[in-house]
């Protein structure tokens, strides 16, 4: 198990280790924080107080690693690294087999993310990415059975992540239940009018008052939108998982995302096209009259 570990943390970059060290104030004077710091870059990517218990990343790949052992050949580790200078890890495991939506073929994902930083509970969702187009789709659950804090037990972690990645498995295959959904649901130019409406805030059917106080940027980022949705409608059809890939095909293809190492996993998993596409799914989702058996 070790030699695993180590195997996977060195090949996507996860071989460093998060160090708590006092932090002094002026003239040297102890203070109640500590900075947590990363080993190999030596940045301080946040202060906590001395009851914080560290997470390593050695720890997190080998709870999953437990926690995958009783799944077999049905989930195999595809993806790892760590977003904005290791504050978070994720890890994706690819899920055998493929979904089938419409005349696309879906990769499926159970994704794992948590922090190095204390900002986040370690947490369990899925993730998609469609093959014909490379949009990626992600989605973590709120709900107490899809997450838990830093404070819980090594015995507790071991006992929960093979349930959590049980709840992704059943949710992947959900998914898959309401892209057809989406794919079986007529969808109208005025409907992609509503969705841009949705998730910039406005629309080109908006009132020219409003158009006008826009910036040429936004005006710009709106166009590009209805650019990627007329181009999937055209692909997929014109039904509501045309329109909902035009949004995750903007969010993976174009949209400004992090310069930094692992930007797009930063942006898809736990940044700005993540809300996104949690906008454009609840608006689809609500379209094909599936909000209330979600």
């Amino acid at each position: 198990m070790k030699n695993k570990v180590n195997e996977i943390l060195t090949a996507h970059g996860l071989d460093f280790r998060i160090e708590k060290q006092p932090l002094t104030g002026l003239n040297d004077r102890p203070t109640p924080y500590f900075g947590l710091f990363n080993s190999k870059t030596n940045e301080c990517i946040n202060t906590t107080k001395e009851g914080y218990t560290v997470s390593q990343n050695d720890e997190v790949v080998e709870l999953i690693l437990r926690g995958m052992e009783g799944f077999g050949n049905k989930l195999s580790v595809s993806k790892a690294g760590s977003l904005n200078g290791g504050r978070k890890v994720f890890l994706q495991m690819a899920i055998e087999g493929e979904g089938k939506v419409a005349h696309d073929t879906i990769k499926r994902y159970v994704t794992v993310i948590d922090s190095n930083d204390g900002s986040t509970s370690l947490s369990i969702g899925i993730g998609d990415l469609t093959m014909s187009c490379a949009n990626q789709f992600a989605q973590f659950y709120k709900k107490g059975d899809a997450k838990f804090r830093h404070t819980a037990t090594l015995e507790q972690k071991l006992k929960t992540i093979p349930y959590l990645i049980e709840v992704a498995l059943q949710k992947s295959l959900r998914q898959i239940e309401i892209y057809n959904r989406f794919a079986s649901t007529e969808a109208s130019k005025s409907l992609a009018n509503e969705l841009v409406r949705t998730v910039l805030g406005f629309d080109r059917t908006s009132p020219m008052d409003v158009l006008s106080a826009k910036s040429t940027r936004s005006i710009n980022i709106m166009d590009k939108v209805y650019i990627h949705i007329e181009r999937e409608m055209a692909d997929k059809g014109a039904n509501v998982w045309g329109l909902h890939s035009g949004i995750t095909s903007y969010t993976t293809h174009e949209m400004k995302q992090p310069n930094r190492e692992n930007g797009l996993m930063e942006s898809v998993l736990n940044g700005s096209a993540y809300k996104m596409n949690q906008a454009s799914m609840k608006f689809a989702m609500g379209k094909s009259g599936l909000l209330e058996v979600a």
